[in-house]
């Protein structure tokens, strides 16, 4: 919780000290433990995704089929979700190390890791969509590999981009990337403990990122 901060006049609700004592229960126990369950899933994850993109890639058929491109899809989109989240914790920013258990990163690396994870976990969802509406047209409808490539193919793939994309960008603009609580999440406005009474734009002494960040007056008033 080091940096150039702005010092202000407003008094926080409790100290660095306090708040020190009242988490590290959690800080070395709950978090610590969702962390490393957190990451031990994920690095789990990417490694049969990235099974199963080679079992695409050495397969007779490779890419030549709209299953397969759905498939790709979507163990590209599992990799994005999950890499970021098998750091066991230490891309959250240092500013919550006194309750996140090793929190070694800073703002910047937790909006990359929320960016590429939201974005990949809204693609991971819509893709799994699109394969849900390639087998109704497959196996109810009874509709031929030459139609479903050339007339549905281009939204399975379309709509998932442009989903992920739209409210990834959107979100990365508006400063929701954030942390509380562990991993670095679509959380639309930074208010942790340490920010209780102050108001927002403040950055606490000896931390370095605004109390309130993110917070879009339009909706949160």
């Amino acid at each position: 919780m080091s940096g150039n901060s702005t010092a202000t006049t407003a008094t926080a609700a409790y100290s660095v000290e306090d708040l020190t004592r009242w988490y590290a229960g959690y800080k070395n126990g709950f978090f610590k433990n969702i962390a490393i369950l957190r990451s031990v899933s994920s690095i789990i994850s990417v490694i049969f995704s990235s099974l199963l993109i080679a079992l695409i890639f050495k397969s007779k058929d490779r890419l030549s089929t709209t299953y397969h491109r759905l498939l790709l899809g979507m163990a590209i989109s599992d990799i994005l979700f999950s890499l970021p989240m098998a750091t066991f914790g230490a891309m959250d920013p240092t500013d919550m190390s006194y309750a996140l258990w090793n929190a070694r990163g800073n703002q910047a690396i937790c909006t990359l890791h929320g960016f590429v994870s939201k974005t990949g976990g809204l693609l991971s969802l819509c893709y799994t969509c699109s394969l849900i509406l390639y087998y109704l047209a497959k196996v109810k409808y009874r509709k031929t590999e030459s139609f479903i490539q050339y007339k549905l193919e281009p939204f399975f793939h379309g709509v998932p981009i442009l989903i992920g994309m739209v409210i990834g960008v959107v979100s990365l603009v508006n400063k929701n990337y954030n942390t509380v609580y562990g991993g670095c999440t679509l959380t639309p406005v930074y208010d942790p403990p340490h920010c209780e009474g102050l108001e927002d734009g403040t950055v606490r002494e000896g931390f370095t990122i605004p109390c309130g960040r993110g917070r879009n007056k339009s909706f949160f008033g």
